[in-house]
């Protein structure tokens, strides 16, 4: 169990707040334990404002992604950067072979994750396409 909680340092006033972040973290943290329907809402609210955030900076990422190609393209043409291609193959295959012997001990893993929040993340995929939908 995780113990989260926040100290004001003066007291007075601030109990009451330092209360109620307290009981947000504590929901938080423990929000595989909640109903399902809270996960849902939870999982939606969040990836409502994902989404919607997403669509308006997407074009900000996909203009700085082709300007960066540019860039890297033209310094490839002026010389300024070289590549050894029997390196990167060398390189790839090696990273190939770490992968396929990595692959079956993550996929237990990533299964188990996937199972314990499965209605944190339905909500999440549901929120962010409402998120989408909305930008």
């Amino acid at each position: 169990m995780v113990e989260i909680s926040i100290n004001s340092g003066n007291g007075g006033g601030g109990k009451k707040s330092n209360e109620w972040v307290d009981k947000t973290l504590h929901f938080i943290v423990d929000l595989k334990k909640q109903p399902t329907m809270a996960q849902l809402g939870v999982g939606a609210g969040f990836g409502t404002v994902t989404g919607y955030f997403v669509t308006k900076g997407g074009r900000v990422v996909a203009a700085t992604v082709g300007i960066s190609f540019l860039l890297a393209q033209f310094a490839i043409h002026k010389g300024y950067i070289t590549l050894n291609e029997s390196r990167i193959e060398r390189d790839l295959k090696n990273l190939q072979k770490s992968v396929m012997k990595k692959k079956s001990s993550e996929i237990n893993v990533s299964n188990s994750f996937i199972s314990e929040n499965r209605w944190i993340l339905g909500g999440f995929a549901a929120g962010m396409l409402i998120g989408f939908s909305v930008a």
